[in-house]
């Protein structure tokens, strides 16, 4: 089958907006915190980004770039002392109303090649070797890229239990293997690994799923010779067809490089991920970074603890590692 023109994937779209929100409570005054937040559309064939509003509580001085992913980030520092930090951005993205078809391909013509080769290769919580034989296993006899991901991507859907708190942002590929248990980030990254194993080049997707509020969701992408990246999702159990249930904000080797906030701060105390969450709007073009913040109010959560090393700010040791969050998703579709 022959895909459809890029001019015709955009002529079809549909406009979106978001608000995310996320709240750092310390244990003592922070005196300086750096902050890099990737919760910007991402653009490429099948998503067109619009514009985004980040600001933060404390206010903080703010300078954004694109990383050489692709990534828009915006970094933003504080310097007012504080005990409680709130993130919040708003934004627009047009997306894809129909993905065109995708015509399947030998297995041979996606490992070929230099193209995308930094992510054939192991990365800091994906190493292929570690998982090569459950890629074999999983995988099976398919000699094709589709049949090749498909398979791949289904037996981590079924077999990984989707089970909160009993891995971390730091678990990598092989840890999730030996647990069969994790959350939507673990089964991306068990999924990038038995691609890689394979040979397909296999990227860590995260952003929102546009018709489930709560926090953000990781997927995996893997690259078609004639197509390009393409979608996966190992804990939802989609295949390529993502019509505009996902909102993708940014792409990596693997979470390292794809957080949605990460950074560092300044402390005596420790510091702990209180709240996230997220919202897509149809519906409405008015989104702003109050609304973001209204998210606090509609829809308290429970905290989730995270702690961070303590710091001394008087020693001027290195800074305490930002608490970071894992994926809040559910395998709801």
């Amino acid at each position: 089958m022959q895909h459809q023109p890029e001019q015709q994937i955009k002529d079809a779209t549909v406009a979106v907006h978001y608000a995310y929100v996320v709240r750092h409570e310390y244990t003592a005054a922070v005196v300086q915190s750096d902050n890099l937040l990737r919760v910007s559309p991402f653009s490429d064939h099948y998503q067109t980004a619009g514009a985004v509003a980040v600001d933060t509580d404390p206010p903080g001085s703010q300078v954004s770039y694109t990383d050489e992913l692709g990534n828009r980030v915006h970094r933003v520092r504080v310097t007012e002392p504080h005990r409680t930090l709130v993130i919040a951005a708003a934004g627009a993205a047009q997306l894809a109303v129909a993905p065109p078809p995708v015509a399947d391909v030998p297995l041979r013509l996606a490992q070929r090649g230099t193209a995308a080769a930094e992510f054939r290769l192991a990365s800091p919580l994906v190493n292929p070797d570690r998982v090569r034989g459950a890629a074999y296993t999983a995988s099976g006899g398919a000699v094709t890229l589709l049949e090749t991901v498909e398979r791949i991507v289904r037996w981590v859907e079924r077999q990984v239990r989707y089970q909160t708190g009993v891995t971390s942002v730091a678990s990598t590929a092989a840890d999730v293997l030996e647990r069969m248990a994790g959350v939507c980030q673990d089964k991306a990254h068990l999924a990038l690994g038995m691609l890689r194993a394979r040979g397909v080049p296999a990227r860590y997707a995260s952003g929102l799923l546009t018709r489930q509020p709560g926090e953000t969701h990781a997927w995996v992408e893997f690259l078609h010779p004639d197509a390009g990246w393409l979608l996966a999702d190992p804990t939802r159990g989609v295949i390529v067809n993502t019509a505009t249930d996902y909102l993708k904000f940014a792409v990596g080797r693997d979470y390292t490089d794809a957080p949605p906030v990460a950074g560092s701060f300044v402390s005596d105390g420790r510091g702990r991920l209180d709240f996230v969450t997220a919202q897509v709007f149809f519906d409405r073009t008015d989104i702003t970074v109050a609304d973001a913040l209204q998210l606090l109010t509609d829809t308290p959560g429970p905290a989730a603890p995270a702690p961070a090393a303590a710091v001394s700010a008087r020693s001027a040791p290195p800074p305490a590692a930002f608490p970071g969050a894992q994926c809040g998703c559910s395998t709801r579709r």
